[in-house]
């Protein structure tokens, strides 16, 4: 059977390397942000995923909705429309339409509670219709009660720790933790030396809660730590991976507050970090924190994004 994984633009590589860890099986990038993989084992993937927002069986590829044809559904069905891009009609007009032409094929439909869910997935000019395999978001995570308003996609979080080289032998630091949704995602994938700092208690609880739900709490040591003392919890060149939603310039953080930010952070980083360590930054932008870089060289830069939240990514060494 063919599906489709739905995962963050910018990281298909991630999701494709997933695939082949947990499926052995190839997978094609086919669009931003969707990829083509083939199995008959797909409960395996879907419980030990961390990169993948959704999945769905493909049934047929088009240009038009005039295009599509009425398939096999279990009954009864909704249909449900993901769309982007400039288009002449918007998803409710979408899922009215498709609905119709398999009602009328003698399908029932129930809008509440349906045992089925033909997804109608649109990116510009081209058409994927199949049958959604997981109706709930896959990167929906359980163990986030705490969310802090600066918080990553779950599955993008997971990414950045995939790019850093992380695995069980290495240490790995985010000195920005806000709610832990980095250095949880990274103990779910391997079971290494993780420390989440942050300057604010708050923040520091949040993580300790969402660990604790999340059942890697005791794999976890977090504390309350600003980047300027960095030095002192490290020696030098101890750490090998840095994984990190730096601080940004926004109405609460002047542009003054985030330069000082990220001279201690440069300053610090570069003394603790590993000969071949990676340091992996996002935020929504990056040109000032790449503008002061110190000590470290830029290896990979990305932009990464999910639905409408846009983030660019840089990857560092030493």
């Amino acid at each position: 059977m063919k599906y489709i994984a739905i995962c963050p633009k910018g990281l298909e590589d991630i999701t494709q390397k997933e695939i082949k860890e947990i499926l052995d099986v190839l997978s094609k990038v086919v669009l931003p942000g969707r990829v083509l993989f083939s199995t008959s084992s797909l409960a395996k993937l879907l419980k030990k995923t961390q990169s993948i927002i959704k999945v769905y069986s493909l049934q047929q590829e088009c240009s038009d909705l005039k295009e599509i044809k009425v398939f096999s559904v279990i009954t009864p069905f909704r249909v449900v429309c993901s769309r982007f891009g400039e288009q002449s009609f918007n998803s409710q007009d979408v899922e009215k339409i498709i609905g119709e032409k398999f009602h009328k094929g003698g399908n029932s439909v129930d809008l509440k509670n349906p045992k089925s869910i033909v997804f109608i997935d649109i990116i510009d000019e081209k058409i994927f219709v199949g049958v959604d395999q997981t109706p709930e978001l896959l990167s929906k995570r359980k163990y986030r009660v705490k969310i802090h308003n600066q918080s990553l996609n779950a599955c993008i979080a997971y990414g950045l720790v995939r790019l850093s080289g992380y695995n069980a032998k290495k240490i790995l630091l985010d000195p920005f933790c806000r709610d832990g949704i980095i250095s949880i995602e990274a103990l779910i994938y391997k079971k290494g030396k993780v420390i989440a700092y942050d300057s604010l208690f708050p923040n520091v609880r949040s993580t300790e809660i969402n660990a604790t739900l999340a059942k890697v709490r005791k794999d976890l040591q977090v504390s309350r730590i600003e980047t300027e003392w960095l030095d002192t919890k490290f020696g030098e060149e101890e750490v090998d991976c840095v994984v990190t939603a730096v601080p940004f310039v926004s109405k609460t953080l002047r542009e003054n507050e985030v330069k000082n930010l990220y001279k201690d952070f440069f300053y610090h980083v570069s003394f603790i970090l590993k000969k071949k360590g990676r340091v992996v930054c996002i935020a929504p932008h990056l040109v000032l924190f790449k503008s002061m870089c110190e000590g470290l060289e830029i290896v990979e830069e990305r932009e990464v994004s999910t639905n409408n939240l846009s983030y660019s990514v840089v990857v560092f060494k030493k």
